[in-house]
């Protein structure tokens, strides 16, 4: 049963999960709402990136090659220019109202007033691809290059090393509790997590939750044997809901993860571009926001997004 769920299409899933559908399971019949598709909500952008969500209906994304930078969508679907930030690939709303962004490509973090627009540098020499923002206000952010995970204490401004060796740590998120630190390994097959300790540490590192790869053909043979996978997931940007799921999104689309590590599901991907982030945001945080190159898509789920500084 587990496999048939694992090798289920995605118009398929709902009746496939259903089927198998147990008591206390999050399948993505529990997810997923009939009728309720992808929908393109932003068209024609640079090179869309750093979904976020805020307290409010609207959802925050970045467009890494406008002058603008940063933009927010309402509810009823209007693109506006939010504040000026060029080259963020990561960003998160924080305890102090702040918009916390990572620019690498200026190798900072950055803090800006959303109601002035005035930006403070919280971190610099350092090679960010995305954050979280506890509601300590600790920052936790990736350093794909350095296969490190690296963290920022803002009151204090202390830098420092919290984990090394994930092979292309990408994308980052915490737990619902936010006692769990989860991270993705853009070139391997496992999101990796942590143990939040009370200093800001990480301990009991473990490849948690193992993400789907597409056959390699080039690797597979004539034999009648099992394929060859990819070793390489593509896993990116991540998000997680009130129910404790984490939401990955990879090569192959979204991956859906149970707070036991076991798959929900795959949501295809909306087109055919590769999806870089994932997010749960707009009105009530129940629409699945996922970036595709010069796209965002939607859709509607049963499940509701976590806002970490509150």
């Amino acid at each position: 049963m587990k496999r048939l769920l694992l090798f289920c299409t995605t118009a398929a899933l709902s009746i496939c999960s259903q089927a198998q559908d147990l008591a206390g399971d999050l399948t993505l019949h529990r997810l997923l709402i009939p009728g309720e598709e992808w929908q393109l909500v932003v068209d024609k952008q640079g090179f869309v990136d750093a979904p976020c969500a805020g307290d409010d209906d609207n959802f925050y994304f970045s467009d890494m090659r406008s002058e603008q930078g940063i933009f927010r969508v309402t509810p009823d679907g209007k693109v506006e220019p939010f504040v000026k930030a060029k080259g963020v690939s990561g960003m998160k709303f924080a305890p102090d109202g702040r918009l916390y962004c990572a620019q690498g490509g200026q190798k900072r973090i950055i803090a800006i007033d959303p109601k002035t627009g005035e930006t403070s540098v919280l971190a610099t020499n350092v090679q960010p691809n995305d954050l979280v923002v506890a509601k300590n206000g600790h920052v936790y952010f990736t350093e794909t290059g350095k296969k490190q995970v690296t963290l920022l204490i803002p009151k204090t401004g202390e830098v420092r090393a919290v984990d090394i060796g994930i092979t292309a740590p990408n994308g980052i998120t915490l737990s619902a509790s936010q006692g769990t630190l989860a991270v993705s390994d853009y070139r391997g097959i496992h999101v990796w997590t942590f143990r939040v300790e009370e200093n800001g540490d990480l301990s009991a590192k473990m490849p948690y939750m193992t993400m789907r790869t597409a056959p390699d053909t080039a690797a597979s043979d004539n034999r009648m044997r099992a394929p060859d996978y990819k070793t390489a997931s593509g896993g990116d940007g991540m998000a997680t809901d009130t129910r404790g799921r984490f939401y990955v999104a990879t090569t192959m689309g979204v991956q859906v993860f149970d707070p036991t590590a076991r798959e929900c599901g795959l949501l295809t991907k909306p087109s055919d571009k590769a999806i870089t982030s994932v997010m749960l945001a707009g009105p009530k945080h129940e629409f699945l926001y996922v970036t595709a190159a010069d796209k965002i898509f939607r859709r509607k789920v049963q499940g509701e997004g976590v806002l970490f500084f509150k």
